[in-house]
């Protein structure tokens, strides 16, 4: 069968998403594309089966009409019609939406397509965005417009530039007609958490499955050796936080408050890009720069004995389960899906936002490690491994009939 995946942006933990669900699909014999939009991103961060779709001048048109106007979705329309064209010539059994309100398309024009040619749509969540009028996520804030209609966004936009107006009303409007009717939809959620929303949502008549985030475990479970991580070897208790952007909603105050309260006997890490502000305020941590290399980031997990996760807005981070593979427990907040990855064995949640009870968690597993060993990590870890992918592909054919 053929499969299309349609995504934004080669970025952030998707390129890794994407090469695992592509050996799974080749090895099932199936066919699969990426079809993303023509951006600075996505042309120099190609990968395999990829398909370029619009102009490069097409984002900018649409970002600018959102920020004038508060409306996604709706624009787009030569772009779109250059991806329903190419759609048509690899004619899939199947699309696998990811995160598409990303100022770049025209999901009305979309969406007729895919009716009209009896298209099953499977559509996987990475956050909250489809289901409110404009952000990515709402918890941190505690607004739940969205289960009637949004209006008066508190968030001021969480992942893109404010618009010059507000128009979530009608933005959420525009969503709930559109997304609601394609006619052959799955929802895919990585975490019950989202789930649990995603339910209560205009999507609540769809069905609605949760399918775990996963990685190759066996590969960080190998132990690793490289020249970066020799700066580890400093005879503290290495305290590990990575991201691929540290801001305030990954924790990144939170980390270095942790650096700051933590005695000489620790050292807190960070690994990932740090905007240029916080940098400049975070004294009390190492700071290293993101690698593409995975032997290199595998080697600075092994080195750690714990690993913090102080997320306050997350789907279900893989970083966990790295850590988890490598033989690191986690300590986490909260937050989201972030702590369903976690068993009394492997690590410990708190409460979100409570720093004292995350610093007493660092101690207290600092000093108890028999209880949250390398092997209870490793093998928590084996419940999110590439069989993950497993279930997608048993969902693309079951949708499809093929």
């Amino acid at each position: 069968m053929k499969i299309v995946l349609l995504q934004s942006g080669n970025q952030g933990f998707f390129p890794r998403f994407y090469s695992d669900l592509t050996r799974t699909v080749e090895k099932n014999g199936d066919e699969l594309r990426l079809f993303v939009p023509n951006t600075g991103i996505n042309n120099r961060r190609k990968v395999p089966h990829q398909v370029i779709w619009g102009s490069r001048l097409n984002w900018h048109f649409h970002f600018y009409m959102y920020r004038l106007t508060g409306l996604q979705d709706i624009w787009s329309f030569f772009s779109t019609i250059d991806l329903i064209r190419k759609i048509r010539k690899y004619s899939p059994d199947v699309i696998n939406f990811h995160v598409v309100n990303d100022c770049n398309l025209c999901i009305p024009l979309l969406v007729r397509y895919i009716n009209n040619h009896n298209i099953p749509v499977v559509w996987t969540f990475h956050d909250v965005r489809a289901i409110t009028g404009r952000c990515a996520y709402f918890d941190e804030v505690g607004c739940y417009k969205w289960k009637t209609g949004c209006y008066d966004c508190p968030t001021n936009n969480n992942w893109l530039t404010p618009s010059l107006v507000d128009n979530t009303r009608l933005e959420w409007k525009i969503r709930k007609k559109w997304f609601t009717i394609i006619s052959n939809l799955t929802i895919v959620t990585p975490s019950e958490w989202l789930a649990c929303y995603v339910r209560e949502s205009y999507f609540k008549d769809h069905p609605i499955l949760v399918i775990n985030n996963g990685i190759d475990t066996s590969e960080f479970a190998k132990e690793q050796t490289n020249i970066s991580s020799q700066i580890l070897n400093n005879g503290k208790k290495i305290i590990l936080g990575v991201a691929s952007v540290w801001n305030k909603s990954k924790g990144i105050d939170t980390m270095e408050w942790l650096g700051e309260h933590l005695g000489d006997d620790y050292q807190v890490v960070v690994v990932g890009n740090i905007e240029n502000e916080l940098k400049k305020k975070a004294l009390h941590l190492l700071c290293l720069p993101p690698t593409n290399i995975k032997s290199e980031l595998i080697a600075i997990y092994q080195k750690a004995d714990v690993f913090v996760n102080p997320t306050m807005e997350d789907n279900f981070p893989t970083v966990n389960i790295e850590a988890l593979a490598s033989g690191i427990p986690v300590i986490t907040y909260k937050t989201g899906g972030s702590a369903e990855c976690l068993d009394s064995k492997c690590g410990i949640a708190v409460e979100k936002g409570n720093r004292k009870a995350l610093l007493e968690a660092v101690i207290y597993l600092c000093s108890h490690f028999e209880a949250y060993s390398r092997e209870n990590c490793i093998e928590r870890s084996k419940c999110f491994s590439l069989s993950q992918f497993d279930k997608y592909v048993e969902l693309y054919h079951c949708v499809s009939n093929k």
